[in-house]
């Protein structure tokens, strides 16, 4: 707690003979954070082993047929026999099969899209009783369809009968007509242009060549074909899926499989090689530091050389963060947010202590706790943000507590408030300006610690003490003239100027630029008596509303109780998330800018995988 786990730098040699079996045991292991190799004159980067190229492309067949059999990633416990050759097998014969299935698909959707096609022209068709194999070609005629409209209809029909009586003209339709024409070959450029000059549109019938007899009986024929197609499409489709049921945890355990052992073989390219050695570089945490030796030693039959030394104060050591079962949840803030360098102090445990305090003084209703902490009961149990999810019930929790402060339940008042917050906002104003007081002077005094650690005692003096003697010297003015202690105001004057010298020792220009941060930060505490109040008056506004409708009786009963649900669960999401969100702001701004600096890497050990 407060501290990561104490790194230790590591360097192992040995022959390449031993490098297959080091690794192994090193993934078994989970200990070593690798720091990867750059190419120097001195060692260049290692090379994958062998087996690398097989294993990726065996992972590669195996991530496309979970693609293209629509599998879920999910944990199951196959378990593989014979390793890498029963999955080529398997990955073999599953490919063949969904091979064939997809050929058969493809062709049957062909089909069924060209049987479309076929219906579409034969349902525009089957109002000309014309049999489909006059629609062929003809030397002396020739063939026009397509669709004009009825007033251009009975124009383009006199101009035809002017020009011709050699012609037939077949129509369907009403406003709208579809016509088929057949005039005599030697009219057809006078036929074309008669017709676009009537706003014709044609239309050509490229897939019903071939077919004979009426339209009507051949559609019917169609639909025949294409509800055994679709019948056909269906099976193929069941096939698949009993497929993908048949080997989803096999290629799930295939994948796994494959994906460690593919880590392993490109380790190397992680490393310093030269022909005949190798060397790697990483990070043990110094209480496995002496087991993790012994099985590297007996792995590799004493062939190998492992240099140790303890991370030192300016070492970009990984970090690994130490905290109790009871605040490790609250590492999630830390994750989002940066690690903390090897030697700062971790704010996790702080985190746990403050942010379901402010979470609870902005939400603060017995009901809301509650059913906010039902909510989210539900939602562990369904999603897997595990730590998430603890963070947000123990702030429920400490809601319904503050809500038993406040006397709130609903927005109602059912016992007597300790302290109400629609009638005490000033003191309650009061109590949040103290709070950010304490908070952020626990900031400065983290601080203080961590420059001590790092820079030394003036160093922490000067850039972080100064900032507390700031706001004592304001504290004593600020008393001194309301008469609250009797004083002379030189006093305070005396910490005030003494302060700001401290500052420009410290830190420069920049530290008097920054002088009034430290109250408008302070400040920005008074939101958690605002969030709250916010939240209680719109309560208060729902339940009144609310009342006034049930006291009309009747079907106004109802639409008061959807009154109070529907506006209760919107106070209840505007309330979660503004109080979240503002109770992380006033950590990571008000808070962490009083001592976090950050920016180290997480400690990721070769081989381990996060759930």
């Amino acid at each position: 707690m407060l501290k990561p786990h104490e790194m230790s730098s590591v360097i192992i040699t040995g022959p390449n003979s031993e490098l297959e079996a080091v690794i192994k045991e090193l993934h078994d292991m989970e200990v070593l954070h690798i720091v990867e190799h750059s190419k120097n004159e001195l060692a260049d980067i290692g090379k994958p082993l062998d087996s690398a190229g097989r294993l990726s492309e065996i992972l590669v067949k195996v991530r496309a047929l979970t693609a293209a059999l629509n599998i879920r990633r999910e944990e199951n416990k196959f378990e593989l026999k014979k390793g890498l050759l029963e999955i080529e097998s398997n990955v073999r014969k599953i490919g063949n099969g969904l091979g064939a299935l997809n050929d058969e698909l493809k062709k049957t959707e062909e089909l069924i899209s060209k049987n479309e096609a076929v219906r579409q022209e034969l349902e525009i068709l089957k109002g000309l009783n014309i049999p489909l194999e006059n629609f062929t070609s003809y030397k002396s005629l020739a063939c026009f369809t397509g669709y004009i409209n009825e007033k251009n209809f009975q124009h383009m029909n006199g101009e035809l009968s002017k020009t011709t009586k050699n012609f037939m003209l077949f129509k369907s339709g009403e406003k709208r007509k579809f016509i088929a024409l057949f005039i005599d070959s030697k009219n057809r450029e006078d036929a074309g242009s008669i017709l676009n000059k009537n706003g014709f549109s044609q239309m050509n019938f490229s897939n019903i060549g071939g077919f004979k007899g009426a339209a009507m009986s051949n559609l019917k024929r169609t639909g025949e074909e294409n509800a055994r197609l679709q019948k056909k499409r269906t099976e193929i489709k069941n096939s698949v899926e009993k497929l993908a049921n048949g080997h989803k945890a096999f290629l799930a355990a295939a994948d796994k499989f494959l994906s460690i052992q593919l880590e392993k073989a490109e380790a190397p390219l992680q490393f310093a090689s030269t022909p005949s050695s190798f060397l790697i570089k990483g990070w043990i945490p110094s209480g496995q530091l002496n087991s993790s030796i012994e099985r590297l030693n007996k792995a590799a039959k004493n062939r190998i050389f492992v240099h140790f030394e303890p991370a030192k104060t300016h070492d970009n050591a990984p970090v690994k963060l130490k905290n109790p079962k009871y605040a490790k949840s609250f590492e999630f803030f830390i994750d989002l947010y940066s690690m903390p360098t090897y030697k700062e102090i971790d704010p996790t445990f702080f985190i746990f202590l403050t942010f379901p305090i402010f979470f609870g003084i902005m939400l603060g209703d017995v009901g809301y706790g509650v059913a906010s902490l039902l909510f989210f009961w539900l939602l562990k149990r369904k999603m897997k943000a595990k730590s998430f999810f603890n963070i947000l019930m123990l702030a429920s929790f400490v809601s319904m507590l503050f809500g038993i402060l406040y006397g709130e339940f609903f927005g109602y008042e059912f016992i007597h408030p300790v302290i109400s917050r629609e009638h005490e906002m000033f003191t309650l104003m009061y109590i949040a300006l103290a709070i950010g007081v304490v908070h952020v002077n626990i900031g400065l005094i983290i601080g203080f610690i961590n420059e001590l650690k790092s820079h030394g005692l003036m160093t922490a003096i000067y850039e972080k003490l100064s900032w507390i003697i700031l706001e004592v010297g304001v504290g004593l003015l600020a008393l001194s003239y309301m008469g609250k202690m009797p004083i002379s105001p030189l006093i305070g004057a005396v910490f005030l100027g003494l302060s700001i010298l401290m500052l420009f020792k410290g830190e420069g220009v920049k530290g008097l630029m920054e002088l009034p941060s430290i109250f408008t930060n302070i400040l920005s505490y008074a939101r958690l008596m605002a969030i709250g109040l916010s939240s209680v008056v719109l309560a208060v506004i729902i339940n009144d509303s609310a009342k006034e409708f049930f006291h009309q009786g009747g079907v106004f009963v109802l639409i008061g109780i959807l009154i109070l649900v529907v506006g209760h669960i919107i106070n209840i999401m505007l309330g979660l998330l503004g109080s979240f969100l503002h109770s992380l702001r006033l950590h990571y701004v008000e808070f962490f800018s009083k001592f976090f600096h950050g920016g180290a890497k997480k400690y990721q050990p070769f081989g381990f995988k996060e759930d």
